[in-house]
């Protein structure tokens, strides 16, 4: 029993006038599932609990990368159509941030979970150093060849002014400098990320172990364009880059995977600033959202990692490296004379599309009666993000042909998690103005405030959290509305004509 209805009990008890007791602040956060390890494929669960376990962190952080690592090796390979009969067509790859606040273990643990993937990075070095010291050294053996050659032609031209020396002095160097296969990419321009998407038209996951600066980045009027290449890398197809100096370069099909950490503030800022500003596209929008709880009371785990488990995990991503369309049973569109075109693609199978089907509808009408215009375009996304996860988990755990009924219910469980991590993301909004709404009880209760106070009394003193008007106004009024502060106005304001509205703590909230 709080102190406020202690004090109304005894006031009760003596026959004093009520006081009235303040109603409770909102919670700052709304409540998620809970990860569903059930979902992940067979392979990944004992793997992500050990890690979890041992990290003593929540195990979205390692399930969440494990899973878009995984996602974006698929990806490189085949699309998914959930229609029969239709072209609708989505790519594999996923974009996902894991938010935490420092301290939570996040990057520890998606290093742990992207383990499979630097390594299958690194083989790609390795092999590309040897493949470029092998043709540096053929490259080297062709010039001095030229360079003979063309000392026998002026010899030849020497002796005979009508010599053949044509060839001797064709360039006998018909070798192509090798391309480095790339998997992962962490700090880049954008320019460089459609090079490096030119070389492997299979698609790149970009890795950043701190999404914000990225993102603060991207918000810049400036950087239009960059923004406008990302957008177009999460949804696939052609883009160009035309520049003086550059040239051109052409992607066939962007297709870019993303995975990254940030920090509960931070995100919720952003999500803020783009609804107020040029940078409301979508951007944010597009990313899962993998927001746990924290993980409760921490205890040490001091046992050796569950090999076989870790062995099982680098196993499927070796076998989803070496896949083949021709394994996967993949389709593919033909032109009018028969030739293959496009990316190849799997359809879900009756079973899978009748699930996909019911949710849809549903999901439709939850899309429209979304409280706010950030999240009914998150939750739009998820008509790309439920077929992505199908795919990813019917062939991470070995399926081909049609994607299978198991796999779609287990992205439907997946997408419940996400929708409602979306949605605590999205009524985070909330959270900055309940921590101001507290703030200046606290700061009234203590006397920082004078009695009756205004709004510019508040964010004059630019204390933390209560700097912002809009912040300091929302926080005034959702306190007004609890039953923690009275309104009353006074006079005018400065310009001489708008009134101003002071506040003091009802009795209930003095007593708290």
């Amino acid at each position: 029993m709080s102190a406020a209805v202690q004090d109304l009990a005894r006031l009760q008890a003596a026959g004093a006038a009520p006081v009235e007791v303040p109603q409770s602040l909102p919670p700052e956060l709304l409540p998620v599932e809970p990860f569903p390890l059930a979902a992940l494929p067979e392979a990944f669960r004992p793997w992500v609990a050990d890690v979890a376990e041992r990290m003593q962190c929540p195990p979205d952080f390692v399930a969440v990368p494990l899973l878009v690592a995984a996602a974006s090796l698929v990806a490189r390979r085949v699309a998914v159509r959930p229609q029969r009969r239709t072209d609708w067509t989505e790519r594999g790859n996923l974009w996902a941030l894991i938010v935490g606040r420092p301290g939570f273990m996040k990057s520890p643990a998606m290093s742990q979970a992207l383990a499979p993937m630097d390594r299958l990075e690194a083989c790609a070095a390795e092999a590309f150093n040897a493949q470029a010291s092998h043709h540096q050294a053929e490259a080297l053996a062709a010039k001095l060849r030229a360079e003979e050659n063309i000392k026998a032609a002026r010899k030849a031209l020497k002796n005979d002014g009508g010599a053949d020396v044509l060839s001797l002095l064709v360039n006998d160097d018909d070798t192509e400098a090798p391309t480095r296969r790339r998997y992962v990419v962490n700090d880049l321009t954008y320019e460089k990320a459609g090079e490096l998407l030119e070389e492997n038209p299979d698609g790149l996951l970009l890795v950043r172990d701190e999404l914000r600066g990225m993102l603060v980045h991207l918000a810049r009027e400036e950087a239009a364009p960059a923004r406008g290449f990302f957008l177009q890398a999460w949804s696939g197809g052609r883009y160009t880059f035309d520049r003086i100096g550059r040239g051109t370069v052409t992607v066939p099909d962007a297709r870019l995977s993303i995975i990254g950490g940030i920090q509960p503030g931070p995100l919720s800022e952003l999500v803020q600033q783009a609804r107020r500003g040029a940078a409301d596209d979508g951007l944010i929008e597009r990313f899962l959202i993998a927001w746990p709880d924290s993980p409760g009371a921490w205890r040490e785990v001091d046992r050796w990692p569950d090999t076989e488990s870790r062995r099982r995990v680098w196993a499927v991503f070796d076998r989803l490296d070496g896949l083949t369309t021709e394994a996967l049973h993949a389709e593919f569109d033909t032109d009018p004379e028969g030739l293959t075109r496009g990316l190849p693609f799997l359809r879900f199978d009756e079973s899978a599309r009748e699930a996909f089907g019911e949710w849809r509808s549903e999901f439709e009408r939850t899309i429209r009666g979304a409280e706010c215009e950030g999240l009914e375009g998150a939750l739009s996304k998820f008509r790309h993000h439920v077929p992505a996860l199908a795919l990813a988990l019917h062939v991470i755990d070995g399926g081909v042909g049609p994607v299978t009924e198991a796999a779609t219910i287990r992205a439907l469980a997946l997408a419940d998690y996400f929708e409602s991590h979306a949605r605590r993301l999205h009524g985070s909004g909330r959270r900055m103005t309940v921590r101001a709404a507290r703030a200046i009880v606290e700061k009234a209760q203590a006397g920082a405030l004078p009695d009756p106070f205004t709004a510019r009394d508040v964010y004059r003193n630019q204390w933390a959290g209560l700097s912002d008007r809009a912040a300091v106004a929302d926080a005034l009024d959702m306190l007004a509305a609890h039953g923690w502060l009275t309104e009353a106005t006074i006079g005018t304001g400065a310009d001489g004509g708008r009134p101003t509205t002071a506040y003091s703590l009802t009795e209930g909230a003095r007593r708290g």
